[in-house]
């Protein structure tokens, strides 16, 4: 079925967007729950632990597309909670460098692990053909928003 590019598709669109969203924080809020963290704080650990050559505050920020006002202080938390170590850099004392500990790249991993508990029964529930074009389609929407310079 071919939809045509109007203002009530377009509306639907975001409002599927936003409904997705909303599914994947709700699954990461249920499942950090036990481990005392809040969704942006199970993100940016998740950041780090996905990202361990690029673990400056300014690389999580723009990987998250948040500013460093905002990720920050909530780095600042994980590190007072143990989940996070911080060290200046050698090269630049400007630069802050961000570690995970040994028990929080254990608690990644579980999470990540609990996510695809969640998330791998859709990927049973489509044939290749609806795979492909799920595939395709979020592919080409995160290509358009990448060159977005928000």
């Amino acid at each position: 079925m071919a939809y045509e590019n109007t203002i009530e598709n377009r509306r639907e669109i975001i409002e599927m967007i936003k409904d997705l969203s909303n599914y994947f924080t709700n699954i990461r809020d249920e499942l950090c729950e036990p481990y005392g963290l809040s969704s942006i704080q199970a993100v940016i650990i998740l950041d780090v632990y996905h990202h361990p050559e690029a673990r400056r505050v300014t690389d999580i920020c723009k990987r998250l597309h948040k500013s460093t006002n905002t990720i920050s202080p909530l780095i600042n938390r994980l590190v007072e909670k143990g989940y996070l170590k911080k060290k200046v850099s050698k090269e630049d004392a400007r630069s802050t460098h961000v570690f995970l500990t040994d028990k929080t790249k254990e608690m990644a991993s579980n999470i990540l692990v609990d996510v695809s508990d969640y998330t791998w029964p859709f990927f049973d529930s489509v044939n290749d053909e609806e795979f492909n074009k799920v595939y395709e389609a979020l592919k080409l929407l995160l290509e358009v928003t990448s060159e977005w310079n928000i």
